[in-house]
């Protein structure tokens, strides 16, 4: 059910592109026209958060080769070894966030190590690597099998998480003013603000106009040609936009040097905090590469081996990392453009993500002499608009949150801790609010059936006037029948439900555990604390079927039938007892026949005693 609404989520704008499309006249679909919409995302997205993540290293190398070479060859390498129809591999949000964390960290212990930028970079790329490493290994542990059991609520909070980070992170920075411009009130920070949010209107209204369009890139250029041409007619903004990158000639990628590393005094001074940012990326990632290979499966029919996915782009993304770069990974938001504009051809959504690929390879290439053109205000406009669609758009509804608001309300305490306290914040509350979601609904549907009138009776033979007895006195006993796993939480739940269903006139409880597959030590001592509140009460309880491992922990203090069948006998043998002593048999003993001779002449049980032999 959560990938189902995750796929709602998702799909939702491709069905208002698709649409644009629709009738006879309309063309075949193009995979270099569905590249050209992903690259449009792209371009500003990777390059943007490429300045963002390698900004320490800016004195040493150019930063526009980091950034650009980064963006285009991790993805460009992916696509020629792991191809996969409707797949287009580029840096991902979280991936560059948390490379940025990596570096910014490896940076700021480089002056007491002394370690160069060429250093810093290797021990930010051996980080990153080591996070694809426990990427690797939860593709052996086959997480894709377990990814579906996570609740809509933690998959859309960290969704919304990087998404509001991305926001705020912008914001922090001034939009491309840098934070001191934003704390010391710089005038420069408006101006930036409002050509980051007229690049944001701009896209968004482009979209809307024309879907099949590239909206970002086009309202980049736009907004960098208005930013030019102000400061030609000078309008006193020539200063004022900081540019994306400052003018430099063409380079190669700067590769790590892994020589003369203090690697165990590194490991003394920040080891603790780059194995938590590898942990975070591994997981984080790994749980947005499955959820989106789950889309492909249910909503496009693009059938595929997750794990074997993740382990592949585990493999090239430690390659990657190693060699100073931002590995690149499954990106949903590309590829769902692709898979909107290619629409059910196959060969546009082969050739889709190769044609990306090369756009992107060629922005590295002549990067060098445009990018210097570009304000960063422009660019964190993109990043913005980026965070923004980040966020799923069910999150966003008003008739989503008043249909399922404990479930709207979860993802956003997700999303919130993730902006607010970070990552790995975000990683505890997700495993918090996943853990509560799990035991909550375990709870609620613990009690499968419940009998309070009577309206079980065992399969043993009565006597007519026993029967009589018997009968308007089952309502006696309440019999719960139970559900699912054991826990303290659910116990917990279970036994305030019994004392609240319990009505004055029971005096027997019991509880069936036939549906019941495994209790752990502190839902059995829920039980007995149960089953000592009721006998203080007057009331005497049992279970059925109680499994023989649970039976061993639960003690003598809890009554254990190996059957509902024998408990409601035991129930029944109570209910006998009350019977005044002038109603019960004379000699029971004497009477071998029992229930079998209720009636019969006294020759014919005599001649029917005869026969039998004990």
């Amino acid at each position: 059910m959560a990938t189902a609404t995750a796929t709602e989520t998702s799909s939702r704008p491709s069905d208002d592109v698709q649409g644009a499309s629709v009738g006879p006249s309309a063309p075949p679909p193009s995979g270099v026209a569905a590249a050209w919409s992903a690259a449009a995302v792209t371009v500003p997205h990777a390059v943007g958060l490429g300045l963002l993540a390698f900004a320490p290293l800016a004195g040493d190398y150019s930063l526009a080769a980091l950034a650009l070479w980064s963006a285009a060859l991790p993805g460009l390498l992916l696509t020629l070894v792991a191809p996969r129809a409707g797949v287009v591999y580029a840096p991902t949000t979280v991936v560059a966030l948390l490379f940025a964390a990596v570096l910014a960290t490896a940076h700021g212990a480089a002056p007491s190590l002394g370690l160069s930028a060429r250093q810093v970079l290797a021990v930010s790329g051996a980080t990153v690597a080591l996070a694809f490493v426990f990427q690797w290994l939860l593709g052996v542990l086959r997480l894709a099998s377990v990814a579906r059991f996570l609740p809509i609520s933690v998959t859309h909070g960290f969704a919304a998480g990087v998404g509001l980070s991305m926001v705020l992170g912008q914001v922090h920075n001034g939009f491309g003013a840098g934070a001191a411009a934003l704390w010391d009130g710089d005038a420069r920070t408006g101006w930036h603000a409002l050509a980051a949010l007229a690049v944001v209107g701009l896209a968004w209204w482009l979209r809307r106009l024309w879907p099949r369009m590239p909206g970002l890139m086009s309202a980049v250029v736009l907004v960098a040609l208005a930013v030019a041409l102000a400061g030609v007619w000078g309008a006193g903004l020539g200063d004022v936009f900081a540019p994306a990158t400052q003018p430099s000639a063409f380079a190669w990628p700067l590769l790590p040097d892994w020589s003369g590393i203090p690697w165990m005094a590194l490991a003394r001074e920040q080891g603790s905090a780059l194995v938590v940012l590898a942990l975070l990326m591994a997981l984080v990632n790994s749980l947005e590469i499955l959820v989106f290979n789950q889309e492909l499966e249910l909503d496009h029919g693009l059938r595929g081996n997750a794990n074997l996915a993740l382990r592949r782009e585990s493999l090239l993304g430690a390659l990657c990392g190693v060699a100073g770069m931002i590995p690149a990974s499954t990106s949903a938001s590309r590829s769902r453009i692709v898979l909107a504009q290619a629409g059910p051809s196959r060969s546009a959504l082969a050739s889709g993500p190769r044609w990306h690929a090369g756009i992107m390879l060629g922005v590295a290439v002549t990067g060098a002499w445009w990018l210097h053109w570009v304000p960063m205000a422009c660019l964190a406009g993109g990043l913005v608009l980026a965070g923004l669609m980040q966020v799923p758009g069910l999150m966003w509804s008003l008739r989503y949150a008043r249909r399922s608001r404990v479930t709207w309300a979860q993802s956003w305490l997700v999303a919130l801790v993730f902006a607010v306290m970070g990552g790995v914040g975000a990683l505890v509350a997700g495993l918090v609010v996943a853990t509560f979601v799990l035991l909550h609904d375990s709870a609620a549907k613990v009690l499968r059936h419940v009998r309070l009138d009577g309206e079980l009776r065992s399969r043993r033979l009565r006597r007519a006037g026993s029967d009589s007895w018997l009968a308007p006195r089952m309502n006696q006993v309440a019999v719960f029948e139970l559900q699912g796993v054991m826990s303290f939480g659910v116990a917990a739940h279970l036994a305030e439900q019994v004392r609240l269903m319990l009505q004055p006139r029971h005096r027997w409880v019991i509880l069936d555990a036939g549906r019941v597959p495994a209790w752990d030590s502190t839902a059995m001592a829920q039980l007995r604390a149960l089953v000592r509140d009721l006998g203080q009460q007057g009331i005497a309880a049992a279970v059925a079927a109680l499994d023989p491992t649970a039976a061993e922990h639960a003690g003598d203090q809890v009554r254990c039938f190996a059957d509902l069948d024998r408990a409601l006998e035991w129930a029944e043998a109570g209910i006998l007892s009350q019977r005044p002593i002038e109603q019960r048999p004379a000699h029971p003993e004497r009477d071998l026949l029992g229930e079998i001779g209720e009636g019969v002449p006294r020759a014919a049980s005599d001649a029917l005693l005869a026969l039998l032999q004990h």
